[in-house]
């Protein structure tokens, strides 16, 4: 397989929407449309583009990637829409639909390389680290949920809680948590010490406590 040329071909499909794959804005309005008034041709529209987002990102990964196997594109790619059609139904926020499928994504790829490789980076336990100083550590989801799909909700209500923090925060807070930077490259572009970083990240994390947003996932936790 030539996942050059299926992303060409992807390009084309794409080019049937309304508004481009990175529109994040647009789509939400598209979803928030369908939600509110439910068609045929709408759902068509959300189903459309979450298809090519979602293959779109996998594509992009098994082309940096030489070791993964065509095949497994294929089953990552459907788990992933999976994922994200049991979902739906779990988010309330649906003005944040394209970075809640994202997440999805995310996720559902760290699960497929620890899968394969059986690893944790120390990166992935920086992050958990941080979130056990939110919330403690995340032990049992509902009976019933989907874990992958639980985590994008989450983040959709983190995203909600990161733009109310103070602005001196906020851009720190949303490194750290939504694109997952280390400390360390969080201090090198902002050019604040490392002890700064972690002071800032221990504030918002604190703030996120109170969060009405997130208070609603205090039940999942031990």
């Amino acid at each position: 397989m030539s996942y050059r040329l299926d992303l060409n071909s992807l390009d084309e499909l794409a080019s049937r929407l309304p508004f481009h794959l990175d529109s994040s804005a647009e789509v939400n309005e598209a979803y928030s449309m369908y939600v509110r008034t439910p068609s045929p041709q709408a759902a068509k529209l959300v189903d459309l583009w979450t298809y090519c987002f979602i293959r779109r990102y996998y594509l992009i990964k098994f082309l940096k990637d030489h070791s993964f196997q065509s095949g497994e594109l294929e089953s990552v790619v459907e788990q992933a829409y999976k994922k994200v059609e049991r979902g739906r139904a779990l988010l309330k926020q649906d003005d944040r639909y394209a970075q809640w499928v994202s997440v999805v994504c995310k996720n559902n790829f760290i699960n497929f390389v620890s899968r394969r490789s059986h690893v944790t980076t120390v990166e992935d336990v920086e992050v958990l680290d941080d979130f056990e100083i939110l919330e403690g550590a995340l032990t049992q989801y509902p009976e019933g949920s989907d874990p992958e799909v639980d985590a994008g909700v989450l983040f959709v209500a983190l995203a909600h809680a990161i733009e109310k923090l103070p602005s001196f925060l906020r851009n720190v807070t949303r490194m750290r948590f939504v694109e997952q930077l280390s400390y360390e490259e969080i201090s090198r572009l902002t050019g604040l010490s490392i002890a700064t970083v972690r002071a800032y990240i221990h504030k918002a994390c604190t703030r996120f406590r109170n969060d009405p947003g997130l208070s609603a996932f205090k039940s999942w936790y031990r």
